[in-house]
């Protein structure tokens, strides 16, 4: 709520619309619904259009690390609200409440953990979306440097009601067991300030990392929008370790489609491999084939076994497919379609016209999304070919690349 009213008086001084609020209802406990509800009759009093979203699990809940399992559901639930609403009002920025306390147990639990150097950075003021496949989303945290007892006096200024979730005082979850260590470690010298400042430490180191991994992906990697990568292994064995392995554990997943990277073994000897220490033969990892080149650079495309089924579009929505390509069809579109790949027959029915990749030709321009109605194939943008007559479906497909656009190639449509 104080996320709320501050988020209307920011908007309205910046002669801004109003925000749009929407409050997840995880189902977990009793009462939740109608908290939720509440929220939503606040909002409106303010002026504000409130969602009011219900998290629908596929199964029961599990028993253990349920705070985890939540915010990753939670997330997921408002990606797909957001994308839900794109057609009508674009959403590209959500704000959160996280504040300087929330900031602090995140730090401790994660160096209890035994976290590194990204861990340990805590949350960013401004990020990336947290849930894979919605890179068009950024994720703000404008009040982290605030306390919540700064938040809670805000809302008695303004008078207005606020909600305290009673899981918050559940001692079983191991954020509630760090906030009540917090006065022993207050007297120790370790106040909630000290704590965030040490976790912006940790995130200027990491932004350093991260910056000279961007520098060797620019230098030894080039990116198609066909969705696969070349890698210049001598760029690779330049490098200091941790970067290399850090940069080819992005492109190991960009490829691949996937969530998350490999575990680190994995990807620890597909470096060696690629600087020359491994065997010469190729190799598959995280839903990616790796092969050496005649020209000395080293293919990674997409596993053909891997890719994901079909995706139903409907008019005027878009989707990711595959975990690597942002799809959508054209609002006009008349029916509904399947997004596939588009796979040997798709490649028999393109014709010999069609655009074909300049790299293994054949093998990867079957990775690559195709629109099917039926048996029918409609559309493959990245192949340049339309049927005839369904001009209409508007099919649209973008390789999302590397993280927020990094290495990120152009849509094409049809």
């Amino acid at each position: 709520m104080a996320a709320l009213l501050l988020s209307i008086d920011w908007c309205k001084k910046h002669k801004l619309p109003k925000p749009i609020a929407a409050t997840v209802d995880h189902g977990l406990r009793k009462g939740s619904y109608a908290e939720a509800q509440r929220v939503g009759d606040w909002a409106r009093k303010l002026g504000v259009e409130h969602h009011v979203l219900l998290l629908l699990w596929d199964k029961k809940p599990p028993a253990s690390n349920i705070q985890a399992v939540a915010r990753e559901a939670r997330y997921r639930q408002i990606g797909s609200w957001a994308r839900s609403k794109a057609i009508r009002h674009p959403i590209k920025t959500l704000i959160t409440g996280h504040t300087l306390d929330d900031q602090a147990e995140t730090f401790l639990m994660r160096l209890a953990r035994g976290s590194g150097v990204d861990g340990l950075s805590g949350m960013a003021p401004v990020g990336p979306f947290p849930v894979h496949g919605h890179d068009d989303l950024t994720l703000m945290r404008p009040l982290l440097r605030f306390s919540h007892a700064r938040l809670v006096a805000t809302l008695r200024a303004a008078k207005q009601e606020w909600i305290e979730d009673p899981s918050n005082d559940a001692e079983r979850f191991t954020r509630v067991q760090m906030r009540a260590a917090r006065a022993t470690l207050e007297a120790a010298g370790l106040t909630a300030e000290r704590l965030a400042d040490t976790a912006a430490n940790f995130r200027r180191a990491r932004e350093a990392i991260e910056a000279s991994v961007d520098v060797l992906l620019m230098n030894g990697a080039t990116i198609s929008d066909w969705g696969y990568a070349l890698l210049r292994p001598n760029e690779f064995q330049k490098a200091a370790e941790e970067i290399a392995l850090r940069a080819l554990s992005r492109i190991i997943a960009m490829v691949g489609g996937e969530a998350y990277p490999p575990r680190f073994e994995a990807i620890q000897a597909a470096l060696s491999w690629l600087t020359g220490k491994g065997k010469p033969a190729g190799r598959t990892l995280g839903g990616c084939r790796l092969s050496q080149r005649d020209d000395g650079t080293v293919l990674v495309a997409r596993e053909t076994a891997a890719i994901d089924a079909g995706l139903t579009l409907k008019p005027g929505e878009a989707a990711i497919w595959d975990g690597r390509f942002r799809v959508a069809l054209a609002a006009s579109a008349p029916m509904s379609a399947i997004v596939s790949a588009l796979g040997a027959k798709g490649l028999a029915l393109v014709g010999r016209g069609a655009v074909l990749p300049p790299v293994e030709p054949r093998l990867i321009a079957a990775t690559a999304p195709a629109l099917w109605t039926g048996p029918k194939l409609t559309a493959a943008p990245l192949c340049r070919y339309l049927a005839v007559d369904a001009a209409e479906f508007g099919f649209s497909a973008t390789f999302l690349g590397l993280a927020k656009g990094k290495g990120a190639a152009k849509g094409n449509s049809l």
